[in-house]
């Protein structure tokens, strides 16, 4: 039975107290540190600027000789980790002459995915009036959905400002679409039935959760590629909430994963929805062994996962990066796209998959520490009544 945080020693309570303060004061610098210059950007738009000014938030830039070169406007939205700044500039003729991407903070990954020189060499040379693309029709923009929603909303948004402080022309900015499909269905659907599951005779709640794990590796795993990822919590912790009506489905699977663990005292989604998870015990099933390994590492390992994620969590939040706390290795296997620490992490826990139960689960993901963490103030709230684990 594990011990509520009223009945664990006071160190445990400094230790809470003093992870909070580094997450607090990591995201009070991140959010107040001062922005990156923006004349490099004017420049790179118009090659010959030698100056400019700032009227209504519209940089009016002019050459040596004083003339007009033209305006430009900073745009931004919410990518997949968090605000996206653009920087687009129309000439005085009302055309757009560049686009400078100012700050991002999305995940290499798939920051690199995006393929801008097609995107804006389109609207180059288009008129103010012509920047209406809707988001299911944007050419060029391919592979990371929600950083290239960000990018069209930012353009937009930049355009509309120069075209209404300049021209006097409003320039509508509508929302985006909801995203209310088959994948939000059956998010709901596999949640609801994983709660129902808890009800039901053993022999049928497991049967229940190999269906779920099975379904969810196909939709949440290799179709969508949108399991829960530490990238997406850093973004919430540091105050970037997405669009809900274009990101629908990553709070269901955040709201799910609380809610579960604070009514149930266990991650459903970990154990029904994650495709990760599900990954691993196929794997398992394939190798048909599972070693016991020595109680100093069951008690060290969980301790330096711990320890991981904090230090990724507070220097993410302390330079406003959230995607720099992106390690775990889903991309690599769900969309073929990594980075050498996602290649190297993926081939270790596919392979100790086949001698151990959910390698990754149970020792490296963040997801646990999370549970934990809710755990406790379950039990602070309710008294211990013996948390379960997946």
């Amino acid at each position: 039975m594990k011990k509520s945080l009223r009945q664990r020693p006071k160190s445990n309570l400094l230790l809470y107290l003093f992870v909070i303060t580094a997450l607090v004061l990591s995201a009070w610098y991140g959010r107040t540190r001062s922005g990156p210059d923006i004349w490099p950007h004017l420049q790179k738009i118009f090659p010959e600027a030698a100056s400019f000014s700032v009227s209504d938030g519209v940089f009016v830039v002019q050459d040596e000789r004083g003339g007009l070169l033209g305006w430009a406007a900073n745009g931004s939205a919410n990518g997949y980790a968090g605000p996206l700044q653009l920087l687009v500039g129309i000439d005085s003729t009302g055309t757009v002459s560049g686009t400078s991407v100012i700050e991002h903070r999305e995940t290499p990954v798939f920051w690199r995915m995006v393929r801008f020189p097609v995107f804006f060499s389109e609207i180059a040379g288009s008129s103010f009036e012509e920047i209406n693309y809707r988001y299911e029709e944007v050419v060029g923009v391919t592979g990371a959905t929600r950083s290239s929603d960000a990018i069209v909303a930012s353009v937009r948004k930049a355009v509309a400002r120069v075209a209404g402080e300049q021209f006097d022309v409003t320039i509508p900015l509508p929302l985006p679409p909801w995203e209310f499909g088959f994948f939000e269905i059956a998010i709901m659907v596999l949640l609801a039935g994983a709660v129902a599951s808890l009800y039901l005779r053993r022999p049928v709640q497991k049967a229940w959760r190999w269906a779920s794990q099975a379904f969810a590796l196909i939709v949440v795993g290799f179709w969508e590629n949108s399991p829960i990822t530490l990238t997406k919590l850093t973004g919430f912790l540091a105050g970037y909430f997405p669009e809900i009506r274009a990101n629908l489905a990553i709070y269901l699977l955040v709201v799910g994963f609380v809610l579960t663990v604070l009514l149930f005292g266990r991650s459903l989604y970990c154990s029904h929805l994650c495709p990760f998870g599900a990954i691993q015990r196929f794997i398992n099933l394939i190798g048909g062994k599972r070693i016991r390994l020595p109680v100093w590492s069951l008690n060290l390992m969980p301790r330096m996962r711990d320890l991981i994620v904090f230090c990724a969590v507070v220097t993410a939040l302390a330079i406003a990066q959230p995607g720099l706390a992106h390690y775990e290795p889903f991309a690599a296997l769900f969309a073929l796209k990594g980075g050498m620490l996602q290649w190297f992490l993926l081939l270790i826990v596919l392979l100790l998959s086949l001698v151990l139960d959910r390698p990754w689960c149970h020792y490296m993901c963040p997801m646990r520490t999370g549970e934990r963490v809710l755990q406790d103030i379950r039990g602070t709230i309710t008294g211990p009544k013996g948390e379960q684990h997946a």
